[in-house]
């Protein structure tokens, strides 16, 4: 085969290479031309191994060769404009690239089944924020319920947008197919808050396997089991990701952390201290703000967390 190198996006990872799309199709090759499954060029799949889970992510721009039938090899990965990473593993120090070339991140949680978890939230906009993309907030399973959950108020004042959703009744459908078009979102979340559903609702041939909280821990299943790249009727793409039990925060020091909360980021610069922590020191405005309830006892409590996380990892 020819040795000619082809531009490629990476559309899905397995434990033996990836399979990619061309950006212009080989005749003869299945799915019109367009698709092929490359493994990963040696020294590509051994740099920096220490460090990353894997060297290719989902969303990577790539240059790859044909080299038989329906195969190929990745030469090259292209600069990255951004990534959404997390731990390979709690407090790990080897980096899982949940996503590449993204420009907004998808937080979905659920209104019941599993519960409203604020905590996940919070820990997910710290990463948007170190990252420096979009976030949109997605309360799912809206059916389950009338009100929307109390901290979204809180969302929307820091400037977040929010969307209530239902993939059972079609609440919302309509308004996140918009957000998502034309633009790449990764959309991330618990397991069982219904992301899949979501977007078999936005695009209905998806036909994205899709499952049930389990009724005794109250946990989703992790019905998408690998992160995928998925293009867009009305343009643009989405990556689905495999639901989380947690999500842990990759390299991001610990003296970032304040800056990564707005809430706390504006109160911050007022504190007597320029390296105040915000857990002790006096004349700290961020204490002063949660006493006279201008600060949610629940961002602070979601910080707190994080901190404590954070110095776990650095020890």
């Amino acid at each position: 085969m020819s040795e000619t190198e082809r531009d490629a996006r990476v559309l899905r990872l397995d434990a033996k290479g990836c399979l990619v799309r061309l950006d212009e199709p080989i005749e003869g090759l299945p799915a019109d031309g367009y698709e092929l499954w490359c493994g990963v060029r040696g020294r590509i799949h051994l740099r920096d191994r220490r460090h990353q889970k894997s060297p290719v992510a989902v969303g990577d721009r790539v240059r790859v060769i044909h080299t038989q039938e329906d195969r190929g090899a990745v030469v090259s990965i292209l600069p990255r404009r951004s990534t959404l990473s997390r731990p390979a593993k709690r407090h790990g120090k080897v980096e899982h690239v949940m996503a590449a070339n993204v420009d907004r991140v998808v937080i979905v949680s659920a209104f019941d089944d599993p519960p409203f978890n604020p905590s996940l939230v919070d820990r997910m906009l710290a990463v948007v924020e170190f990252s420096k993309l979009e976030a949109l907030i997605v309360v799912n399973k809206m059916d389950l319920g009338e009100a929307p959950p109390p901290e979204l108020e809180v969302y929307e004042a820091m400037g977040y947008a929010t969307l209530l959703t239902s993939a059972v009744d079609g609440l919302g459908i309509d308004e996140l197919r918009t957000e998502l078009t034309g633009r790449t979102s990764v959309v991330a979340g618990h397991s069982g808050v219904g992301k899949s559903s979501l977007l078999n609702a936005v695009q209905s041939e998806l036909g994205l396997a899709v499952g049930a909280v389990n009724a005794v821990t109250g946990r989703g299943k992790h019905t998408t089991t690998a992160a995928v790249w998925i293009p867009l009727e009305g343009g643009g793409a989405v990556i689905d990701t495999a639901g989380v039990r947690e999500f842990g925060l990759y390299g991001i020091p610990k003296r970032d952390l304040p800056w990564l909360f707005r809430d706390i980021a504006s109160l911050a610069p007022e504190c007597r201290y320029p390296d105040c922590s915000h857990t002790h020191e006096p004349e700290c405005m961020v204490q002063e703000a949660l006493l006279a309830g201008i600060l949610a006892p629940f961002r602070f409590d979601s910080y707190l967390k994080i901190l404590e996380s954070l110095e776990e990892q650095e020890t």
